[in-house]
């Protein structure tokens, strides 16, 4: 069966192999992931507890103002200009068209986000979100310093190392304490779900322009690939800046070749 998508007021939940995949809020201060789901509706997922969303987009100092870091008043908001879902032959996703508003009302950056749902190998699926930003009226806009950067995502308990699961990277660091800060094309976690091993990779693309990223990794499930911590960026007008990630979910045990091999098969994608 190929992958669908159906939609209700604020929400968009894609499909693979007929079972819901991933849900996805479109209002709020704060547009994101609620869930994502392995085989057997399994979550590899959990909200955070500030923005109440298991896989967003944020930044917690935009020109000193924070996004996605809680939704307090103190907070901005990214709010939508337009949505247009999309459905290829094999795939369904869609574009969503997004303003960062300042908590005094000014619009900074407009952001452009390409979401792309795909059936994947071990009975999985593949999420890919493209992300373009630009600055609205300044030249020059700073990403600061920040524990949070753009994608964040939570893991599910079950698959953190305390309940018996397993945090691993590209380079064989293993658990929240080793991989925090450490450069990483990618990032995966796997545990046993309602009596099933699943598991979630996290895809950092070579073409991003701090590849491979630093990670911040937490004991309570957050996994970023986030240079901020350690480093600022400037985003000019005249130069957007691009950044595209994979989600690889799956079913069953794999080995980390496995992981190694899904980032090999997205770069050599053509589409």
């Amino acid at each position: 069966m190929e992958p669908y998508l159906t939609t209700a007021p604020g929400r968009i939940d894609m499909h693979v192999r007929g079972a819901r995949f991933a849900s996805y809020k479109t209002d709020g201060a704060v547009p994101g992931f609620t869930s994502l789901l392995a085989g057997g509706l399994r979550s590899v997922t959990q909200a955070d507890r500030a923005v109440g969303l298991c896989l967003w987009l944020g930044h917690g100092n935009v020109n000193g103002a924070a996004f996605g870091v809680s939704e307090d008043g103190n907070s901005g908001r990214i709010v939508t200009d337009d949505l247009l879902a999309r459905r290829g032959s094999q795939s369904v996703g869609f574009l969503h068209e997004c303003h960062w508003i300042a908590p005094d009302g000014e619009r900074i950056l407009n952001e452009s986000r390409t979401v792309r749902v795909v059936g994947g190998p071990s009975a999985g699926a593949l999420l890919d979100i493209d992300i373009v930003m630009t600055p609205c009226a300044a030249d020059t806009i700073v990403l600061g310093r920040s524990n949070s950067g753009l994608l964040s995502i939570c893991i599910a308990p079950s698959l953190l190392p305390d309940a018996g699961g397993q945090m691993r990277n590209s380079i064989d660091d293993f658990g929240p304490a080793a991989m925090n800060g450490r450069q990483a094309s990618w990032c995966a976690a796997n545990g046993v779900v309602d009596g099933e091993t699943v598991g979630i990779a996290i895809l950092d693309h070579p073409e991003n322009p701090w590849h491979p990223s630093p990670w911040v990794c937490t004991d309570d499930g957050l996994l970023s690939p986030c240079p901020f911590p350690w480093r600022t960026f400037e985003l000019k007008r005249d130069a957007p800046l691009r950044v595209k990630y994979r989600v690889v979910v799956h079913t069953g045990y794999v080995e980390a070749g496995w992981v190694h091999q899904r980032l090999r098969d997205w770069v050599n994608e053509r589409r």
